[in-house]
């Protein structure tokens, strides 16, 4: 049984020539990559000038719907949270670096190297903790203000999780389409 074809929305996605997308990917990591290194930059100094210049911080103020309330923030916990978005930012960094270098294999037709093997378990091992980290500082933020902010749940580590099993099960793809390569390259 055959199904109708729906009706078109008007939406045509413009036909990409072959090797326009990887140049397109490569551009976009690139500005990508290097405005989060920027911003890690940036962060690494706001922490290093925070560890020297005294700062009068009373207190943070957290705003729901039954009230709010001021909690006094001592110093340590604002250069936990200033050295947490600096991992966050250097964390993701280093994933764009990888997935940098495997636009670059590609865009060189051999996808397949073991060294994309290896940058793709360094990008779920990378997303793994980044994603832990995230939680934990959420955490931390929700005790901070004494029950003003819901922690978070388990279930929201869920997508995270598959993301990084995901990365993992490709690292496995490559490593197999990597020694078929090497395969049939003997075979001849």
């Amino acid at each position: 049984m055959r199904f109708p074809k729906p009706p078109s929305l008007g939406i045509r996605l413009p036909r990409l020539a072959q090797g326009q997308m990887s140049r397109l990917l490569g551009a976009v990591l690139w500005a990508a990559f290097w405005a989060l290194t920027l911003a890690t930059a940036a962060s690494v100094c706001l922490f290093i000038f925070m560890i020297f210049v005294p700062l009068g911080v009373d207190g943070v103020r957290v705003t729901t719907d039954s009230g709010g309330i001021t909690v006094p923030v001592p110093r340590v916990y604002i250069l936990f949270a200033v050295g947490a978005i600096t991992a966050y930012l250097g964390g993701f960094s280093l994933i764009l670096n990888h997935l940098r270098a495997m636009v670059r294999a590609l865009q060189m037709g051999d996808p397949f190297q073991p060294a994309n093997v290896s940058r793709l378990k360094q990008i779920g091992l990378t997303l793994a903790v980044v994603t832990g980290g995230a939680w934990i500082g959420q955490y931390l933020v929700s005790r901070l203000v004494r029950g003003e902010l819901e922690p978070p749940s388990v279930f929201d580590l869920v997508t995270p999780a598959f993301s990084v099993l995901v990365v993992f099960v490709l690292a496995e793809v490559f490593r197999e389409g990597a020694r078929l390569r090497r395969e049939s390259e003997l075979t001849i």
